[in-house]
């Protein structure tokens, strides 16, 4: 299941402030967008930030910080350098901690994965990451963003997240472009391969 924002920074905002808050840990790669990083800020949660992509300073802090949830958070494809989230190891990590993870695909949708749906996807994790964010701004040419996951997790979003809730809605040509770009990413699968043999 999915809600849809009016953009991927509110969808960070508004998922992150209304999954955690006073009481939670939130652990985010020092390079994550500035959206994760303000939606940590208004969630009220203690902020852990453990250095770029270095797994063992993130298991340190998951052995000795973190009382309430435990949130790890990165971006999959990182905005400045293009590197690659760990996210196999990331998902062993919140397995083995009793933490749930969040995957911000804005720069990986449309290009990585069979489908287009981004690094988890094209690393067979889908499932076992709980909270999936991306954009439709990037590859996809158009506007705003999206949270997927399951449907409880959908259904509470739609009932606690405020830059959901208090926002207007896309309008119907902007919605009508994401489905016809939708189609094209998994209809045109040779785009991603021309793309990705460029890089």
């Amino acid at each position: 299941a999915a809600v849809i924002f009016s953009t991927g920074y509110m969808a960070n905002v508004g998922a992150i402030s209304a999954l955690v808050g006073p009481g939670d840990t939130v652990f985010c790669d020092k390079l994550n967008h500035a959206s994760i990083y303000d939606g940590i800020r208004l969630s009220g949660a203690t902020l852990a930030r453990f250095p770029h992509r270095d797994l063992n300073r993130l298991e340190s802090l998951l052995k000795k910080d973190g009382a309430g949830r435990r949130l790890i958070i990165t971006d999959s494809v990182f905005s400045v350098d293009g590197d690659l989230a760990p996210l196999r190891d990331l998902v062993a990590l919140k397995d083995r901690y009793g933490a749930f993870l969040m995957v911000d695909e804005a720069h990986a949708t449309g290009v990585l994965g069979s489908r287009g749906a981004g690094l988890a996807e094209a690393l067979g994790l889908t499932a076992g990451i709980e909270v999936h964010m991306g954009t439709f701004s990037k590859a996809l040419g158009s506007l705003g963003g999206y949270v997927a996951g399951d449907r409880r997790l959908i259904d509470y979003l739609h009932n606690r997240a405020r830059s959901f809730i208090y926002s207007t809605a896309l309008p119907p040509p902007v919605l009508g472009a994401i489905g016809r770009a939708l189609a094209v990413v998994a209809q045109e699968p040779e785009r991603r391969d021309y793309l990705l043999k460029q890089s």
